[in-house]
């Protein structure tokens, strides 16, 4: 929740900052301040990985709140748009690797046949967080200053989750199997997992660990597996940035809706989230995982086409975009990728993934603001976002639904794989 509340809050706000040029932002400055946020979770994503194998992943989870907690607080002190995007900076570098952190987590966590419907379960927390930012727009702008909405942001993850998960939230048995083999088996008991099948033996040196892993991951039989479901993470998680997280009440106000309308119709999208995510995730566990993702991808990028020719009636533009947060991929496309790789790559993959999807979040969030600031047609605006949903059906069309892997255990010695193996 707080992820997706921090993701889309600024979204929230943009109308009133730019219609009151607070900070000294336009819609092509607005987009490059989201965007160097985008950088910060890009560099904090590779910082989690990197510190994940050395500390675990619960520590790892625990720091990352506390580091972008206390930089959404303090946003309302910046005193302008140099020192705003510093503080966004900093505090992406914190939220950068919390969702990674927490799919390894639930994916070790969960049993074969509930593991992309838990996954998507956890997801939804995003999409209920992304729906809270807009609706706490709604009932605060009118009322208050717009940067209450960061110190909400700020103040909750702070004094409620940091506390909540140091009590409740077990370290991963990945990481504790060849550090504290016995705190491992307790948990593994506690929790019903078996070892020998979830958790590979990990090499107790995490440099070795992650480079093991991604010879695994890009040896010549996967590599293209690899990099084309590289290329759609790129896209699909650049949409829902770029996007659902930050233009699209701008562009919905460009289309003739006022502020506190096109903030509502965007909590539609998030509430169409929550129900298509988990009807999404029910779905991959029982039938192919990718080719959900795919129909997602297309009923996306048309559902954008027809946002865009029904601008001038509210009401169908209220379906429309419940449709789109419906289709909404980046949910069920972060458990495919977990989920299709065996578990001692999984942490390596997943890290990959984000911090190449967060790129295509920096990319598109400034494209967005030059699309915003090009005054072109408002339907224009959604026409052009729906060929970055086109991108990656296609190219997942191309990629393999299952990776051909031997066992998770095989991938503690990668260089033999590699040379047995395609």
């Amino acid at each position: 929740m707080a992820d997706g509340y921090d993701l889309t809050v600024l979204s929230a706000a943009l109308p009133v900052i730019l219609a009151k040029h607070e900070w000294g932002l336009t819609a092509a400055t607005a987009g490059v301040v989201a965007s160097i946020q985008m950088l910060g979770l890009l560099i904090g994503a590779i910082l989690s990985g990197s510190l994940r194998d050395r500390i675990g992943g619960r520590k790892m989870l625990i720091l990352n709140l506390l580091f972008f907690s206390i930089f959404t607080a303090i946003v309302p002190l910046a005193p302008n748009a140099a020192v705003l995007g510093a503080f966004r900076f900093l505090g992406g570098l914190g939220l950068g690797g919390i969702i990674p952190v927490m799919i390894v987590l639930v994916s070790e966590f969960s049993p074969p046949g509930r593991r992309h419907l838990n996954n998507t379960v956890l997801l939804m927390g995003t999409a209920v967080g992304g729906l809270l930012a807009p609706l706490s727009g709604a009932l605060i702008l009118p009322h208050a200053n717009f940067r209450w909405l960061f110190v909400v942001g700020g103040l909750f993850p702070l004094i409620v989750l940091v506390p909540l998960v140091g009590k409740f939230v077990p370290e991963s048995p990945t990481y504790l199997l060849t550090r504290r083999a016995d705190e491992a088996r307790t948990i593994a008991d506690r929790y019903g997992i078996e070892l020998d099948e979830t958790v590979a033996p990990m090499a107790s040196d995490g440099e070795r660990t992650r480079s093991n892993a991604l010879r695994y991951l890009f040896n010549r039989s996967r590599v293209a597996r690899t990099v084309l479901l590289l290329i759609a993470e790129f896209f699909i998680m650049g949409v829902a940035l770029g996007l659902t997280s930050t233009w699209l009440p701008q562009y919905l106000v460009l289309g003739g809706f006022e502020i506190t309308s096109a903030l509502l119709v965007s909590v539609t999208t998030f509430a169409g989230a929550i129900v298509g995510g988990l009807v999404g995730g029910w779905l991959q566990d029982r039938t192919n995982p990718k080719l959900i993702v795919v129909i997602g991808c297309f009923g996306g990028a048309a559902t954008l086409l027809l946002i865009g020719a029904a601008l001038q009636v509210a009401a169908l533009v209220y379906v429309l975009v419940f449709a789109l947060g419906f289709l909404n991929t980046i949910y069920i496309m972060n458990g495919f990728i977990a989920n299709s790789h065996p578990a001692a790559v999984r942490a390596t993959m997943v890290g990959l993934a984000f911090g190449v999807g967060r790129t295509g979040g920096i990319f598109l969030t400034a494209a967005g603001g030059w699309v915003a600031a090009a005054a072109l047609p408002p339907a224009a605006n959604f026409w052009l976002w729906s060929v970055a949903l086109f991108i990656p059906a296609v190219v997942l069309l191309f990629a393999r639904s299952t990776s051909s892997v031997p066992a998770a255990g095989a991938v503690a010695n990668a260089p033999a794989v590699a040379s047995t193996v395609g």
